[in-house]
């Protein structure tokens, strides 16, 4: 059930959907117009969620975190909007969010303490040395170095700038390095009254939980409140359409592990249609699946497989993301010589589109893909982000959600109109003037000029600074320190009790067989008409160097095709009945005792139930007759493949840090460096630089030879009940014709490493930093407590130094099944201090005894279970005790443990683990050159480049 309401009074939106889902979740969010790159809103909504009225606590956001079980949390900056939103299970946790919420929103503080922490400020680098450098830190002001450090970001970003110029989406609204220093504390104050008010919110809820608790909160302490104003100040228009089309170059940040000349991205961008219409809007996506999705698409034949790129740019296809709508397509690792080809090749493959049409297969296909997407993905962060920009310009957020219409719809216009895609790419590609043209070329100088405006800036900001005014710089970094290290009075803040974290999940309802010699685990809960196969191959046994080329196998395997349908047509089948085949390489070490690890290849689709006997029949003709004959099109793929694994290192940078610095510690965890991390992307240059296209085909189709059987094999099956009986069929059948291969090797032995450091030289003007231990693993009766360990030094140690005071933009401590115990940092741009803070982590605990006290200790046993019990979507139940061993059995028995964790228990585990350096540890940065010297007496190894 969907429900819209209009507040009487300020004219706020509510919008409830009615679900039986355990997950409740709570957003609102504002329009936000930015009124210049200054990042305003986004430094406001840093600000909004350091302390309010009802719950005057610095960092709102993070010390709920520590309160709750929240399995959601975040607040984002849009380009014309920002949002908060959350979810839980517990509908105590639930209301608790919600109060602290909606006075962070309404009732800020705004303290001008926490606009030097999280926008910007000047501070002497030392600040108790008035005769130190004056720099300029600040959170929000660090964070958008890192995030427009990353080429694709700042790609795209820039592509919205230039193509909706005249209105919101002309400006960043994140803010950029350079102009995020002329925000100024009342410019926040002004901002919020008049944007952060009730006639301007739109609130959302969903699940299970009463909505007339939420409504009659909301309106007797916030909204009764407030009188009705005209908000049309905050609308974005539409962008006025060109007259022809236009043309844009800007520079990026060079890459130096590929040649100068092979760097730059080109796009092209046209503008669509309004975001509201919800119909077109739709049929817009499904053209563009068409136009550049798959080897079927007319763009990868005349973009991808001529591989003379890198593959698409990140971001590439429709983006319903502003008013105006608009498709985009890019190329990345593009050589000098081909760039002005780049526009050539878009023309005539529209042109061509336009005059040939699709054929009925891929559409079919595409369409077929999309249904089975839309049905799978029914969860709440998805309904909400899909609807937040459609609502945010007052779309019709319900009509949004009926999209078994729109498909009907769409067919029927389809086939009452044969030419119907193509008139379409006629209109908004052919006749469109609305079309930017953008280049990104290298700067191989370009970190020295982002350093030298800085300098600049500072300057700038220091013209005609008095003495008085020196004074007063030097006076407020001693403040924000004083302010940074207060005590703070969190007991105001609501928490949860021991009596409300008590309920574990439910058993899940799984049946385990054997079949034809494979075990076999069934699922049965009630999911909506889909069936999930997941399959793991050990493949434990294969040498080191096949090992290492698993990753790319996994990648590549199901993308040519097999010996009865070429990848075209392997393509189009595949899609007219199942999702695509996701392989992953995964490395699982023995839960119990940390002994022994396996290596395997786990493979997953899904697919309606009424398909699944083609779901199974495709599967075996992909495991038996796969082929790599097509060495063209393993070049395109390989190619893409090393693009794109940079790509996630800057993305995610913090977990390649902590891969690395695990990679140090532990054999298995080495591997792990081997087949996902730095390591493997510069494993898989040299690789492919050593060998010929031939034998790396040939290495391939032996390793494929070596695994698919069934004797290396583990099936999970999640279906509902009263689909089991019709899915075994199809699956015995499915197991008869696989091949039996003796199995050679079941397991390896685990062995520890000697400690030792790591630099790895990364193309980013920040750092990711990481130390790793062993500790123990996961079944043993230590590690409940060490989690808990690891959520209390992440909130009372590593947050507030690391990030409030240091200015890196996250930081934390974890331990995962594999027993290895992480410290980690995140967008840092103070590396060799934060290797140093991970290092006296000891000497801290020991200082600050008095920090571990009831209190913190149910909080960090809050943290722990937000973990313990993340919610799982119906498709992935038992996906735990499936890959990693870590059965339900095992999880209640951790759960009880986790709330079981006393205060001695924990200075014990202090003690056992921190007292003296670990036997077994490493230490990694991820890192920009430049920064070398700061850490070259810290670390043995600083010439590994990325």
């Amino acid at each position: 059930m969907s429900c819209t309401l209009r507040h009487l009074g300020t004219g706020t939106e509510f919008w409830h959907l009615d679900s039986r889902d355990i997950q409740n979740v709570f957003s609102i969010h504002f329009r936000t117009k930015p009124l210049d790159s200054s990042g305003l809103p986004h430094v406001l909504e840093h600000l909004v969620l350091c302390g309010s009225k009802n719950w005057p606590v610095r960092d709102l956001f993070f010390k709920m975190i520590i309160r709750s079980v929240a399995t959601f949390t975040n607040a984002m900056t849009g380009p014309d909007y920002t949002m908060y939103h959350f979810s839980s299970k517990n509908e105590i946790d639930f209301r608790n969010m919600q109060q602290v919420y909606l006075d962070a929103v309404f009732r800020p503080n705004l303290l001008f303490m926490d606009f030097l922490q999280e926008g910007w400020r000047l501070e002497h680098k030392n600040i108790h040395d008035q005769n130190s450098d004056i720099v300029i830190k600040g959170v929000v002001y660090n964070e958008m170095i890192g995030s427009f450090g990353d080429n694709s970001r700042f790609f795209k970003q820039k592509m919205l700038n230039y193509l909706l110029p005249n209105n919101s989406y002309g400006h960043i609204a994140t803010g950029t390095q350079l102009e995020i220093p002329n925000v100024e504390h009342e410019d926040l104050i002004k901002y919020h009254r008049k944007y952060y008010h009730p006639s301007n919110a739109r609130i959302f809820s969903y699940g299970s939980f009463d909505m007339k608790k939420t409504l009659e909160f909301i309106d007797k302490e916030y909204l009764s409140h407030y009188d009705r104003i005209d908000t049309s100040f905050s609308s974005t228009p539409s962008e006025d359409r060109w007259s022809k089309p236009r043309y844009a170059s800007i520079q990026g940040r060079p890459d130096s592990s590929i040649n100068l000349d092979h760097q730059n991205r080109v796009g092209i961008a046209m503008l669509m249609c309004d975001v509201t219409d919800i119909q077109e809007n739709f049929e817009l996506k499904v053209l563009s699946e068409l136009l550049f999705r798959g080897p079927n698409s007319p763009f990868h034949k005349s973009m991808i497989k001529p591989n003379f790129s890198g593959g698409y740019t990140k971001w590439t296809g429709y983006l319903p993301t502003c008013r105006d709508t608009y498709f985009n397509v890019g190329l990345q690792d593009v050589a000098d010589d081909d760039v002005e080809l780049f526009e050539v090749l878009f023309d005539d493959t529209v042109y061509k589109a336009s005059r040939e049409g699709f054929d009925s297969k891929h559409v079919e296909a595409i369409l077929s893909a999309l249904e089975l997407l839309r049905k799978q993905q029914s969860e709440y962060k998805r309904l909400l982000y899909k609807s937040t920009v459609l609502w945010n310009h007052d779309g019709d957020v319900v009509s949004n959600l009926r999209i078994s219409d729109m498909f009907e719809t769409l067919r029927d216009r389809l086939k009452n109109n044969p030419k119907y895609f193509e008139q379409k790419i006629e209109k908004y590609f052919i006749n469109n003037k609305h079309k930017l043209t953008i280049t990104m070329r290298p700067n191989e100088f370009h970190e020295i000029e982002r350093q030298q405006a800085e300098a600049k800036l500072i300057l700038r900001k220091l013209e005609g600074t008095s003495d008085q005014d020196f004074e007063k710089i030097y006076e407020n970094g001693l403040k924000l320190e004083a302010f940074q290290k207060a005590p703070q009075n969190i007991e105001v803040l609501p928490c949860l009790s021991i009596n409300d974290v008590q309920k574990p999940f439910p058993r899940p309802q799984i049946n385990e067989l054997t079949l034809r010699g494979v075990s076999t685990m069934i699922n049965h809960e009630p999911i909506a008409g889909i069936t999930y196969l997941k399959c793991m191959f050990n493949t434990t046994g294969l040498s080191l160097n096949d090992a290492i080329l698993l990753p790319l196998f996994c990648r590549v395997f199901s993308e040519m095709g097999s010996s009865n349908h070429d990848h075209r047509q392997f393509d189009n089948l595949l899609l007219s009945k199942m999702a695509r085949v996701e392989c992953t390489a995964k490395i699982v070490e023995n839960v119990t005792d940390c002994k022994t690890y396996r290596l395997g290849l786990l493979m997953k689709t899904y697919a309606l139930d009424k398909n699944v006997c083609d779901m199974f029949r495709i599967c075996e003709d992909l495991l038996l007759n796969f082929q790599f004959e097509d060495t063209e099109l393993l070049k395109i793929l390989i190619r893409n493949y090393i693009s794109k694994l940079k790509l996630e290192v800057k993305k995610t940078g913090d977990l390649h840090a902590m891969l690395c610095s695990s990679a140090l510690v532990t054999n298995a965890a080495q591997l792990k460096s081997l087949l996902s991390g730095v390591d493997h992307i510069h494993y898989m240059k040299k690789y492919v630089k050593e060998n010929s296209i031939e034998a790396i085909r040939d290495s391939l189709k032996s390793i494929g030879s070596k695994i698919f059987s069934r004797s290396n094999l583990r099936v999970a099956i999640n279906t509902s009940e009263n689909n089991v009986f019709n899915v075994l069929g199809d699956y015995e059948r499915f197991l008869t014709h696989l091949p039996t291969i003796k199995q050679t090797v079941d397991s390896k032995e685990i062995f520890l490493l000697e400690p030792s450091f790591r630099y790895y030289n990364i193309d980013m003007p920040i750092s990711f930093c990481a130390k790793t231990f062993f500790a123990v693993p996961y079944a043993h009766e230590d590690h409940p407590a060490l989690r808990v360990l690891a959520k209390f030094l992440t909130s009372k140690y590593l947050w507030p130094v690391v990030r409030e005071k240091n200015g890196a933009y996250g930081a934390g401590a974890r331990i995962g099944f594999d027993g290895l115990f992480n410290v980690h940092s995140y967008r840092d741009p103070n590396a060799a201090k934060t290797m140093d803070i991970f290092d006296k982590t000891y000497e801290w605990l020991q200082t600050h005894r008095d920090k571990l006290d009831e209190q913190s200790l149910f909080e960090a046993k809050l943290a722990a279970l937000q973990l313990v019990d993340w919610p799982i979507s119906a498709g992935e139940v038992g996906l735990d005790s499936f890959v990693l061993g870590a059965t339900y059995d095992i999880y209640l028995q951790y759960r009880s443990r986790v709330l079981a964790v006393t205060l001695d228990d924990v200075q014990n585990i202090i003690e056992k683990y921190y007292r003296n350096e670990p036997k077994h540890f490493g230490k990694c940065i991820l890192g920009p050159k430049s920064k070398v010297i700061e850490v070259k007496e810290m670390f043995k190894d600083v010439n590994v480049k990325v």
